[in-house]
């Protein structure tokens, strides 16, 4: 069923206090640390790559690593830096980087997104409410999170994806709700977007049985076969218009000289030598080019470890556990770290959505439920299987604990949750965020929350 909805004048004023306090959550001091953060050290020579023009592959589909090199132009705070020699290698370190290198630049894309997401995230808690104060209250989820904020906060791939996820799940809402070719076709652009950003978006597309099922039910064939062709045409348009920006920034060969230079020439197409002789291309170069990609990140699928310190496995994110130290540095004599640190009642929270859903009748009583908890499935049997495959980090969960968190709002919903206990619960996430919130952002942090939220406080190579 529809939610009423709040009156306009307390959503805007919502979107605008939600917009306020992510732009300082993100934004603040985006420049600290001044050294490469978990994936930083890969991104920016990424950076560097786009910025010279080179063609190179990757573990991941290239959007995200394009809109992090597109922060870094539009800042115009590192348009001088030497980025031949921060390219020239895979992945760099702190040492290697320049001394005058301004890491705010890199950064600028993924917080800009990050507070996008925290809006599209508060909408999302509005439709599932209709109320201006509950969706307020469950922003805290998104907003008192220190694991999402040190990926926002740092040039990682997750603010780009989850910003596209969430546009996804309002666009199935729409397309659930009116069955409308448009609501499909915007769930494929969103779907296809979130997955060029990194694969496992492509889950998302869990949701489509039961998008589908009021026309598959009533036998409209016709009118589901519309559907779909309307969701895949703009997710293969979504695709190709990426790929056609990828081949536009990648107008010369690998840098044979440099070891990352061998290796992409290794993915690199012999087709696109014509393409570097001319500067002009066609679909048939692009399909070669995905294919090269298509092979990159494949040989980097087998090449990753099936363990590491920093991992953990998806039964501890239902669980809120998963911390990662990504750095830390106690030369001043006091503590400074930037760590991924799951709010854990948050976590919970978003846990409880997910067992709420299976409670007798409830998905019969919304089948808003059952399309997020098919996701929320299909997300979680894929991160399930590469967990046999590969080493896998919290942030892996982010999708499946947003959709957590939807479902949730949904309970809340039907139950008409008190105010008192809402705002208990807002004070506990709340609180918890405070705590961790020096270990997320570089600041000074004592030493009993050193031995209470990380299980080392040495310095950590990124």
């Amino acid at each position: 069923m529809d939610q009423p909805a709040p009156p306009l004048r307390h959503a805007v004023l919502l979107l605008a206090l939600v917009a306020a306090v992510a732009g300082w959550l993100y934004l603040d001091r985006l420049g600290t640390p001044q050294s490469p953060v978990w994936d930083e050290a890969y991104h920016l020579p990424t950076t560097a790559r786009y910025h010279q023009g080179t063609t190179q592959y990757a573990t991941h589909p290239p959007l995200g690593t394009m809109l992090i090199a597109a922060g870094d132009s539009l800042s115009e705070r590192n348009r001088n830096a030497g980025w031949q020699r921060i390219g020239a290698e895979r992945k760099t370190a702190a040492a290697a980087m320049p001394a005058d290198f301004d890491y705010s630049g890199p950064r600028l894309a993924p917080a800009l997104f990050g507070i996008v997401a925290a809006l599209l995230f508060a909408v999302l808690m509005l439709q599932l409410t209709g109320s201006a104060v509950a969706a307020g209250l469950l922003s805290l989820l998104v907003l008192a999170d220190t694991a999402l904020l040190v990926q926002f906060r740092s040039a990682q791939l997750d603010p780009f994806q989850l910003t596209f996820a969430l546009a996804a799940v309002l666009a199935a809402m729409r397309a659930q709700r009116r069955q409308d070719v448009t609501g499909y076709a915007l769930f494929g652009l969103f779907v296809a977007l979130a997955a060029m950003v990194r694969l496992n978006g492509l889950m998302l597309g869990a949701m489509v049985p039961v998008m589908l099922w009021p026309l598959l039910r009533g036998r409209q064939w016709r009118a589901a076969a519309s559907r779909c062709l309307a969701g895949g045409g703009a997710a293969l348009l979504a695709a190709l218009l990426v790929m056609g920006a990828w081949m536009n920034a990648s107008k010369l060969p690998p840098a044979a000289a440099t070891p990352v230079g061998q290796r992409d020439l290794a993915f690199d197409a012999p087709s696109r030598a014509e393409v570097y002789r001319t500067g002009t291309w066609s679909l048939s170069d692009m399909a070669g080019a995905a294919a090269g990609m298509q092979r990159a990140m494949a040989y980097d699928l087998a090449a990753i470890p099936a363990s590491d310190p920093h991992g953990s496995h998806p039964w501890q994110w239902l669980l809120g556990k998963g911390m990662i130290l990504y750095n830390a540095d106690r030369t001043s004599g006091t503590l400074h770290s930037i760590a991924l640190v799951p709010n854990q009642a948050a976590w919970l929270i978003a846990l409880l959505g997910v067992l709420t859903s299976l409670l007798p009748g409830r998905l019969r009583q919304s089948p808003l439920r059952a399309m997020l908890l098919a996701g929320w499935l299909g997300n979680m049997a894929l991160l399930q299987w590469l967990d046999a495959v590969r080493v896998l980090y919290s942030y892996h969960y982010f999708i499946p604990l947003l959709l957590g968190h939807a479902m949730a709002a949904l309970e809340w919903k039907h139950h008409g949750l008190p105010r008192r206990p809402a705002l208990v619960l807002a004070v506990v996430v709340a609180g918890f965020g405070a705590i961790a919130w020096p270990l997320a952002t570089y600041r000074a942090a004592p030493d009993w929350l050193c031995a209470a939220r990380l299980a080392q406080c040495g310095p950590v190579q990124p």
